[in-house]
């Protein structure tokens, strides 16, 4: 298992419960691949920010975003079907995998 880092923005017109029900739905992502997210970071610096330029989603303009940052434990070999099913997910309008872990492997 490797150490990796995630930053997800999510649709910035998502009720909070449904921003509630997206951020979990990303963690099962995580968990049912075989991994643990060891952390999921939404409150300050993260949460609602005005995006550095605007992103088209639908035909619409988007100026804001909500940011989560998870921190999680995965095989390598289960990042393909995670990025696969954030690029699937309608309430995820962008998101980055980075590895953390010193591993050049």
């Amino acid at each position: 298992m490797r150490t990796y880092e995630m930053l997800t923005i999510f649709h910035p017109q998502l009720a909070d419960e449904d921003l509630n029900a997206a951020i979990d739905q990303v963690a099962g992502y995580v968990t049912n691949g075989g991994g643990e997210v060891t952390a999921t970071a939404r409150e300050n610096p993260w949460g609602r920010r005005r995006l550095a330029y605007p992103i088209r989603v639908s035909g619409q303009d988007l100026r804001d975003g909500f940011y989560v940052l998870y921190n999680f434990n995965v095989d390598a070999s289960q990042i393909a079907g995670m990025e696969r099913n954030l690029k699937l997910n309608d309430r995820v309008i962008r998101h980055m995998i980075v590895k953390t872990d010193g591993d050049d492997d």
